[in-house]
């Protein structure tokens, strides 16, 4: 086997390169290409999460709608978002006026770098931050749609 770094020959049973001592084996980051311990969870050179075996399996799928009012007394609007959760992605859509337009962020949940949750009196707040991505922010969740979300997100990072 050849050590990809320097291309000097490596033995097969070995995890690093005996003349550069980069990782040989293991797995390539699909971000920035980097080798990767196997078990990795995170890439030690640009911060990617590697999506665990089974991490969504358990997951409720379907769509999570804020509430009319908190959607009119904080943005203004009649039409309140919704966060579907789907195998692959989470996507945050905010309907704009008269749903004229809606704006769609689809997050992939291996790009969810964390997030934020805010624990209102009566409604709560879920912000979506991400790596190369704008964050997303729905406002006015029922409590237990909000700690649904939260939980689910909590979730992705152990």
């Amino acid at each position: 086997m050849r050590c990809e770094e320097c291309l000097n020959e490596v033995i097969q049973e070995a995890a690093r390169c005996g003349h550069c001592g980069e990782i040989v084996g293991g797995k390539a980051c699909p971000d920035c290409l980097a080798r990767c311990h196997e078990e990795a969870r995170v890439c030690r050179w640009c911060g990617y999460r590697f999506r665990r075996g089974g991490a969504q399996q358990d997951l409720d799928h379907g769509e999570i709608r804020a509430g009319v009012l908190p959607s009119v007394l904080f943005r203004g609007r009649f039409l309140p978002q919704s966060v579907e959760l789907t195998q692959e992605k989470l996507v945050v859509r905010t309907p704009g006026v008269f749903a004229l337009w809606t704006h769609e962020n689809e997050i992939p949940w291996d790009k969810i770098s964390g997030f934020g949750y805010r624990n209102g009196m009566v409604w709560d707040r879920v912000t979506v931050e991400t790596r190369g991505q704008e964050s997303s922010t729905v406002i006015g969740l029922a409590k237990a749609d909000g700690q649904r979300i939260r939980s689910i997100l909590q979730h992705l990072e152990h």
